[in-house]
């Protein structure tokens, strides 16, 4: 593979209402779909020839447009979801203290190694996410271009995955919407060439607050 291209879908419905939005399967947004004609008119210019997305919906209708426009199949992986937030999956945090006060207290409190409850640990998506992306390297060995269409924690994984090997720097990354970020490889060695790129103009981007109360 000479060249990877990681994009987050489109502002998403659970992003509207600042929810924790995992497993649980939204659509986009109207923003969202805006967000993604955008990126669609910018990234037609890349030839892709295969296109991974997770088997979330939001993803599948981030690239939709770009796959048909190309002719392509978009193949659906489930490790390349977003965390399992378990229990909090769908709620807001304000919704998450009124129904679960004790956990969100725990949860408040707690470091990289927590599981939310019926959920996973950072850990955990980390491995399935990265073990999603070492086949997709395999895989297209003799392949020149890839996209991969997945979450924000998802490419923060693989951004540090690619960095580090490990889950290290997961949290220094901010990925927006509709984002894409571009990586080659000089033989197996990875190299960032532009990380999360909105190619939409200011008034489609959307903020959240922090990451524990988004």
């Amino acid at each position: 593979m000479k060249e990877l291209f990681l994009i987050r879908h489109g502002h998403s419905v659970d992003n509207e209402f600042f929810r924790y939005s995992g497993f649980s399967d939204c659509d986009l947004s109207q923003i969202g779909r805006q967000q993604v004609e955008k990126m669609t008119d910018y990234f037609k210019q890349f030839d892709v020839e295969r296109i991974y997305a997770s088997t979330l919906k939001r993803t599948q209708q981030t690239i939709d447009a770009y796959a048909k426009l190309k002719n392509l199949d978009v193949e659906c992986l489930d490790d390349l979801r977003e965390m399992n937030f378990g229990i909090f999956d769908g709620l807001s945090f304000d919704e998450i203290k009124a129904k679960y006060p004790e956990e969100a207290k725990i949860f408040l409190s707690s470091g990289r190694d927590y599981r939310f409850p019926n959920g996973e640990t950072l850990e955990e998506m980390y491995n399935r996410n990265t073990s999603a992306i070492e086949s997709i390297i395999e895989t297209n060995e003799n392949v020149d271009s890839v996209a991969v269409v997945s979450h924000m924690g998802t490419i923060r994984n693989l951004l540090s995955y690619f960095i580090s090997g490990s889950s290290k720097y997961h949290w220094n990354f901010k990925v927006g919407n509709a984002s894409i970020t571009k990586i080659s490889f000089d033989g197996k060695f990875p190299i960032i060439e532009y990380m999360g790129y909105m190619p939409y103009e200011s008034s489609l981007i959307r903020t959240y607050p922090s990451e524990k109360n988004k």
